[in-house]
């Protein structure tokens, strides 16, 4: 007699619904116009100059969700205006999640939400290459309160830049 293990059948990979961009609501475009304008090309890139063109690096999701809202676009469209500009920074895309489920799936879903975000920069032409995706998972939370407005702003996608004086080291 013999003392094989029958096979398992292994588990399928997970599929992921990722949809096309959706294009930013006129008032963004209109927005992201004026920032151009307003912008010197010949001032050297700084996360200063990033952070208070894009206003922020940090976008919202909804919970168990890697589904860019409007107004996770519209930030992600000045980042990528800034990002286009800027042709030779890179950025680290860090995906996060709330501290309400299990850390292998937290950790999954951060990992889809950074991918999201790649996506959507890579549609709006920044090249994949100076994209790194990174997932935290729940390991990173802003907000340790259990309240659903603190967990809220847990779920999130950050758009961290690398390579400029100021910036973390990758």
């Amino acid at each position: 007699m013999s003392c094989q293990r029958l096979a398992q059948p292994l588990q399928p990979p997970p599929q992921f619904a990722m949809q096309a961009p959706q294009p930013a609501p006129l008032s963004v475009q209109q927005d992201v116009a004026q920032n151009r304008a307003m912008r010197d090309p010949d001032t050297p890139a700084t996360v200063e100059d990033f952070e208070r063109y894009a206003r922020t690096t940090r976008i919202l999701f909804a919970r168990g969700s890697a589904e860019l809202s409007d107004a996770a676009r519209a930030t992600l469209d000045r980042q990528a205006e800034w990002l286009k500009r800027h042709s030779d920074v890179r950025a680290v895309l860090a995906g996060h999640a709330d501290l309400l489920g299990p850390r292998e799936h937290q950790f999954a879903l951060g990992e889809r939400r950074a991918a999201a975000m790649k996506f959507y920069f890579t549609v709006h032409g920044i090249s994949g290459e100076r994209l790194i995706v990174t997932s935290f998972g729940k390991e990173r939370p802003v907000n340790a309160s259990s309240d659903e407005v603190s967990q809220s702003q847990n779920r999130r996608g950050e758009t961290i830049l690398i390579g400029l004086p100021g910036a973390p080291r990758p």
